[in-house]
């Protein structure tokens, strides 16, 4: 029993096993710091000369200096690739040449800055995507960055130094790294190191340099870099506990979900979330609930959500999307039916409906803890969207008034037939169809407007707004109270309805597309449904590639998709790499096509699936690219399948 207790769950095992597989790729230093100017390039091309020294085939393939003359000098004695050049705007930029290092293929290249952004019109958005493919490549690399560039710690370090970091990298990019260096100064030594003209800060004007560089500030970095090395240490120590069934905690408990919101703190929500499941040790999840709103959504605020997705995903954390119209209770909800135990929301700033939503949180999710975040940030991200009024919603309100109006008319032309709660029934008949079709705007306004007619036309004293008998007015004001209710549920009851319609078309797909799998016994009919379903889904042009004897083969595609030197290309970065790419992503962005890998359940690539939207970003939001995922994964399962039949049938 003992023995069992200490050994390591399956799931914990494949993970070890994963990592380990990973040994093909090259390894991957990082010479890490707390802020400019402690001697990270040094260090590493100092390094650079006792790896040569010992053998090692070491190549320079991209460093910044920065014409310090001791960290010039060290550039002597080892090779150098020419840097790669892109003209932008009539200015020569430089950049990692990653085919010509590639097509070198040293033991270990030297490649500085690995915070940097791309220039425009790269292959990569990023460097250290730049880097994970030369990794993959199984190349070894030498890279430097400061802790102020982890991506999770962006908020804590705006909060420190009130300087805001543009150049992120992900957490799980740094914390996968073989090893970590410190290079580390005293902040004398390094405030003295500034006063002499020694420290460059790349992009920083004179007066965020003195903010940024306060003794104050820099003990805080400094802390933040050793917790950073602190926590990389100790996710290595849990895998060799649990490698050799050491005693410990290998099932992880804890799961955390934070909400995410079309919201300017999306990120910030995300980055908070990371940090606390990463302490605990816990799984974390992105939840996003889509209401009727969601088509509304500007394209700042479809940007807002879509970031703060794609950075859930890039510190190893599940997205999920739900559709509903109480956005409390759907988080609630799925919380309770995914073991959640801890719940991450935004800290209300004001009171009223805000703090009425909070509130409930704590209330009616029993048996979870409730973590609420500040959310202030700096002012010009928390800028809103202006809202654009839209025509539909003009024609709406017209409708309304119109149809007091008429209602207005009927009533004067049979003014002497009628008496007053006749007259009311038909001011009723038009603003309860506002009710019902027209939306709640539509119908205040209706019903405002109504309240003024009828009492300055049809009660006594006429042409006036004084009120002579209550009873009328009174029972006026209830009639049309009845009426908001009556809009608000009609409301309410079209939002649910809108919202089933569009989760029963992805759903009743990803079901028929499940059905007919279960049925078909060749890798062809599973294809042929593949390209159908989603064709059918997305109207787009598609091609899908099997990795046949150690080759990407074309197997499947529309009528219209084209196949040239950059779709090929794009699938062979995506089968090493096992990422998404081009078009719509940060990797090779400038291409036409949208390329998924197709993963098998063992965490292999077994081929790629390309995509050609005619140019519409708009198709690829994450539920979107959820749904492409599921079926390509449910696809390239029912592939392996066969295979499998049809292999042990062979022997």
């Amino acid at each position: 029993m003992a023995d069992e207790e200490l050994r390591p769950s399956p799931e914990e095992l494949l993970k070890i096993a994963n990592k380990e597989e990973k040994s093909e790729r090259g390894k991957l230093t990082i010479y890490f710091g707390a802020a400019p100017g402690v001697g990270k390039t040094y260090a590493m091309l100092r390094d650079a000369h006792a790896r040569k020294t010992e053998g090692i085939d070491v190549v320079i393939g991209y460093v910044e200096t920065h014409k310090r003359p001791e960290t010039e000098a060290l550039l002597d004695g080892l090779e150098m690739i020419p840097p790669l050049i892109i003209d932008y705007k009539g200015i020569e930029l430089q950049e990692v040449p990653i085919e010509k290092i590639k097509e070198r293929k040293p033991q270990l290249v030297i490649i500085d800055e690995l915070a940097h952004s791309n220039a425009p019109g790269s292959k990569n958005v990023k460097r250290y995507q730049d880097i994970e493919e030369i990794l993959n490549y199984g190349i070894d690399v030498y890279t430097a960055m400061n802790v102020q560039h982890l991506e999770s710690l962006k908020d804590v370090v705006f909060q420190i130094t009130n300087v805001k970091v543009h150049e992120t990298v992900p957490d799980k990019f740094v914390m996968e790294a073989n090893e970590i260096k410190l290079v580390d100064l005293p902040p004398e030594e390094l405030l003295k190191r500034l006063q002499d003209g020694k420290v460059y800060v790349k992009d920083m004007a004179q007066q965020a340099v003195h903010k940024f560089f306060r003794p104050g500030n820099l003990l805080a970095l400094r802390q933040l870099t050793l917790r950073v090395l602190a926590d990389n240490v100790d996710e290595k120590m849990r895998d060799y506990m649990t490698a050799h069934a050491i005693a410990g905690p290998w099932v992880t408990k804890e799961r955390v979900l934070v909400g995410i919101f079309a919201s300017p703190y999306a990120e910030k929500l995300v980055r908070a979330t990371y940090r606390l499941a990463n302490e605990l040790g816990a799984e974390w999840i992105a939840l996003h609930v889509e209401t009727e709103k969601n088509k509304d959504f500007s394209t700042q605020e479809n940007k807002w959500l879509n970031d703060a997705l794609e950075l859930t995903r890039s510190l190893d954390g599940w997205v999920a999307w739900v559709k509903g119209n109480d956005v409390t209770r759907e988080i609630i909800n799925y919380a309770k039916s995914h073991n959640v135990n801890k719940i991450i929301i935004g800290k209300p700033k004001k009171t009223g409906l805000f703090h009425a939503i909070s509130d409930r949180f704590i209330l009616e999710a029993k048996g979870i803890d409730i973590y609420m975040i500040e959310t202030q940030i700096d002012t010009t991200s928390s800028e809103r969207p202006k809202y654009h009024f839209k025509v539909h919603e003009f024609l709406n309100y017209l409708l309304g008034v119109s149809g007091v109006t008429l209602a207005t008319g009927i009533s004067l032309l049979l003014k002497n037939q009628l008496t007053g709660f006749d007259m009311m029934f038909i001011f009723l008949i038009p603003l309860m169809l506002t009710a019902l079709y027209l939306g709640i705007g539509p119908s205040i306004l209706a019903i405002f407007l109504s309240i003024l007619t009828y009492d300055y036309l049809f009660t006594h004293p006429y042409f006036s707004f004084e009120v002579s008998d209550f009873d009328h007015l009174i029972s006026f004001v209830v009639y049309t109270s009845i009426v908001v209710v009556i809009s608000v549920l009609a409301s309410q009851s079209r939002k649910r309805v809108f919202l089933l319609k569009e989760s029963e078309s992805k759903s009743n797909a990803l079901y028929e597309f499940s059905r007919d799998l279960a049925t078909v016994e060749s890798v062809d009919n599973v294809l042929s449904l593949m390209v159908n379903h989603i064709k059918r889904l997305f109207n787009c042009e598609m091609a899908i590639f099997l990795l046949e004897r150690e080759k990407l083969s074309l197997v499947a595609k529309t009528e219209n998709f084209e196949i040239n030197t950059e779709s090929s290309g794009i699938a062979s970065w995506v089968l090493i790499n096992k990422k998404p790419a081009g078009f719509g992503t940060e990797t090779i962005s400038n291409a036409k096509v949208f390329c998924l890998p197709l993963m098998t359940s063992k965490d292999e690539a077994m081929g790629v699936i390309e995509f050609d939207f005619m140019g519409n970003k708009q198709i690829l939001t994450m539920e979107n690219i959820v749904v492409l995922e599921t079926i390509s994964h449910i696809g390239i399962m029912a592939i392996e399948r066969i295979k499998n039949i049809t292999n042990k049938m062979s022997d």
